[in-house]
């Protein structure tokens, strides 16, 4: 819906009312909250900033988030919210790619979780033993 404002002469093509009447960040309020439970998901892949705290970390990229990555934010839980989703999933997801991208999160750093390193033992153990197997 193009939107027409007697106070200007042109049409705002790319904005909805919504986006006029206030900054895309305000509909969904990330706060240091947000950064700091998004770093406390993956302590592990930390790769920057090690001699610093989660908060002192959380507090200083927060304030280090541009306009665009803050639009960025906003816009991800809002797109969460209407898939049924809460708004802080989609929010901390755009957060953690933020993270990657800034070299802060090192996703190359998997950790192997307890179900996955069983079944890679699993198949191990059935090659080894096919392998076995054909040999005879």
């Amino acid at each position: 819906m193009v939107m027409m404002f007697p106070c200007c002469s042109h049409a705002l093509d790319e904005l909805t009312y919504l986006e006029a009447l206030m900054p895309l960040q305000m509909a969904f309020g990330i706060t240091v909250k947000d950064v700091r439970a998004v770093l406390a998901k993956h302590a592990d892949k930390i790769a920057s900033h090690t001699e610093m705290t989660n908060d002192a970390l959380a507090a200083m990229l927060y304030h280090a988030f541009s306009e665009e990555e803050m639009d960025d934010i906003a816009l991800a839980a809002m797109d969460a919210f209407l898939e049924d989703k809460p708004e802080a999933e989609g929010a901390h997801r755009a957060i953690r790619k933020i993270l990657i991208k800034r070299g802060v999160l090192d996703v190359s750093r998997r950790v192997a979780s307890k179900p996955a390193a069983k079944r890679s033992a699993k198949v191990v153990n059935r090659h080894s033993v096919m392998v076995g197997a054909s040999v005879i």
